[in-house]
């Protein structure tokens, strides 16, 4: 519409010049010959000066408070942008569910701005915000430029939030007796639970680890340096799992929030705990960053929960997963937390 009436504007200024030719319709119609050009020359000068990053790779949050998603854009040219355009794409995971909102700001001349983008955080999940493209105009908005397509990414975390009421539980399983059978006892020896110095998961290689302690083989497959955890204690291990498979988000709400918060008490009370997680899903990756690895069986692993970076940790890597309840592993003393107690 702009670029329709702008040409009705012209043919106008292009029609006064031939019934009035004098000076001022001279100039008015090389004015609006020239104003044009002018305004494509500073879009091309501003879009080679515009600058664009996320605030933050990756932000998170527990469910029920705020969560935003922040990118940076600035203007270093002395031309000013008032017309600035951002396609923003949210993926919602486990459910998959997907939205896309259109955010329009001024850019003034050598200034930077922040776009937020405010999650719901009714529910755990993980949320993929892209800025899928942006579009600058000129002060007419005749003319427009992309930039940055599919090249700004921020991931929020909603994480559920630890509830004390778990913690009784937590102390409940710390006192039952244990009732392995002879078949799970041997497994344990054999996995090296209460032998030190045997083999009990993996982590990262941080520096002053021994060179002699390096997995080759898990090195390889995840592409990074990956070191053996030796046992130093003869500490029982618990395995909690939780089934994370179900559509109903309060349902799978409750289940996660209490796997994680059962987990913490139990690792503050001095407990060698582990929760499930499918083979399938890297638990190497910056979700899960710092987490020992114990590697296990029928498609599942394990992490451990020492301390309250790795309940965020161990948080991140599961709130945006959909996954059943581990079944059969062997080696622990297994706890199903599915469900709300």
């Amino acid at each position: 519409m702009t670029k329709l009436l702008y040409i009705l504007i012209l043919i106008g200024g292009a029609a006064f010049y031939l019934l009035f030719a004098d000076t001022l319709s001279f100039v008015l119609l090389i004015s609006l010959i020239i104003l044009p050009v002018i305004l494509l020359v500073e879009l091309i000068i501003s879009s080679a000066f515009l600058r664009c990053s996320e605030k933050a790779k990756m932000v998170t949050a527990f469910r029920g408070e705020p969560c935003e998603a922040a990118f940076l854009i600035s203007n270093n040219s002395v031309f000013p942008l008032p017309n600035t355009r951002l396609r923003i794409k949210t993926v919602c995971y486990p459910g998959g569910e997907t939205s896309f909102s259109t955010v329009n700001i001024p850019l003034p001349a050598l200034r930077t701005e922040t776009v937020t983008v405010t999650l719901g955080s009714e529910h755990c999940c993980r949320a993929e915000v892209t800025v899928e493209s942006i579009k600058i105009y000129d002060l007419l908005r005749l003319f427009s430029a992309k930039r940055f397509r599919r090249k700004l990414k921020c991931t929020a975390y909603i994480i559920p939030k630890l509830r004390e009421q778990y913690s009784e539980e937590a102390k409940e399983l710390l006192s039952r007796p244990r009732t392995e059978s002879a078949e799970d006892a041997e497994t344990v020896r054999e996995r090296g639970n209460g032998i030190p110095g045997d083999v009990c998961g993996f982590r990262e290689f941080l520096p002053g680890d021994r060179l002699s302690l390096m997995h080759y083989k898990l090195s390889a497959r995840f592409d990074k340096d990956i070191v053996k955890i030796l046992n130093v204690s003869g500490a029982t291990r618990f395995l909690l799992t939780a089934d994370l498979s179900s559509d109903e988000h309060d349902k799978r709400d409750c289940a996660l929030e209490r796997l994680m918060s059962v987990a913490y008490y139990l690792a503050l009370q001095k407990a060698e705990v582990f929760a499930a997680v499918p083979s399938h899903i890297d638990p190497f990756s910056h979700r899960g960053e710092g987490l020992d690895i114990l590697t296990g069986e029928n498609g599942f692993s394990a992490v451990r929960i020492k301390d309250g970076s790795d309940y965020f940790a161990a948080a991140r890597l599961f709130c945006g997963e959909s996954f059943p309840a581990a079944e059969g592993i062997r080696g622990f003393i297994n706890q199903d937390l599915s469900g709300e107690k």
